[in-house]
């Protein structure tokens, strides 16, 4: 495997590994698409009659079963003031492959960003940091078995 390369293509710049995320493997789109064939199949209009616009949920379902598979944080990156990602912009800005490399981290972007904490993405920075990225990503292979 050439670490270097899955460096730039697969681990975000805050510290996520794509492997690893529901959006890239397309677990959410199988998730989606499983609860609208449930609603349809089992005719839960009945149950959620008064209660819920039952075309409303089966189109939304639809729109997300439908979403596409994400390519990667790195993938398409290019500067963009209209990113949803400030950290990804802000890496970019100053030529970064990795938040880590910055004299600022961990900055107040990275700590008040919700998936940065939920994702423990900090620690996997740090650890990268500390022990390199070869021993990061063949741990990510090992706990996650995206080697598989």
């Amino acid at each position: 495997m050439d670490y270097e390369e899955e460096k730039k293509r697969y681990v975000s710049f805050c510290g996520s590994y794509c492997h690893t995320c529901d959006w890239f493997t397309g677990k959410i789109r199988r998730t989606f698409q499983s609860a609208l064939d449930m609603v349809e199949e089992y005719g839960f209009g009945k149950l959620l009659e008064g209660k819920a616009d039952v075309e409303n949920l089966k189109l939304g379902l639809k729109i997300l079963a439908n979403s596409s598979i994400d390519s990667g944080c790195k993938a398409e990156a290019k500067e963009n003031p209209e990113d949803r990602c400030k950290i990804r912009q802000c890496c970019l800005r100053r030529g970064f492959d990795l938040c880590n490399e910055c004299d600022d981290f961990p900055c107040d972007l990275l700590r008040s960003n919700l998936g940065v904490v939920k994702f423990h993405c900090i620690e996997n920075l740090m650890e990268i940091k500390e022990k390199g990225i070869k021993h990061w990503i063949d741990k990510q292979w090992k706990e996650h078995s995206v080697c598989t």
